[in-house]
């Protein structure tokens, strides 16, 4: 599968599952030949509620209904964030 099919089918499997909606922001975007990364930011992950791995883990698992092991090997990086957190890495 092609870099541009596998970032649709991303962004479309996200959108359609537990991340679609304005609340959240999602980019999928090139890494190199063959991998991809996935960015998605919302306010809907609480701070104080959710950590990182358990973000991750939500996206994996949403990810997982659609994709082959292939199309998930392919994914070199994953950004799951809150705005807020995103000061803490520009202040």
């Amino acid at each position: 599968m092609e870099r541009t099919a596998l970032r649709e089918k991303i962004e479309e499997t996200l959108k359609a599952g537990a991340f679609g909606g304005p609340d959240y922001f999602i980019d999928v975007f090139d890494d190199g030949d063959a991998y991809v990364r996935i960015l998605i930011i919302s306010r809907q992950f609480d701070i104080e509620n959710y950590n990182l791995e358990e973000r991750d883990d939500r996206v994996w698992e949403n990810l997982s209904k659609t994709l082959t092991q292939e199309e998930l090997g392919r994914i070199s990086r994953m950004v799951v964030i809150h705005p807020e957190e995103i000061k803490w890495y520009t202040l």
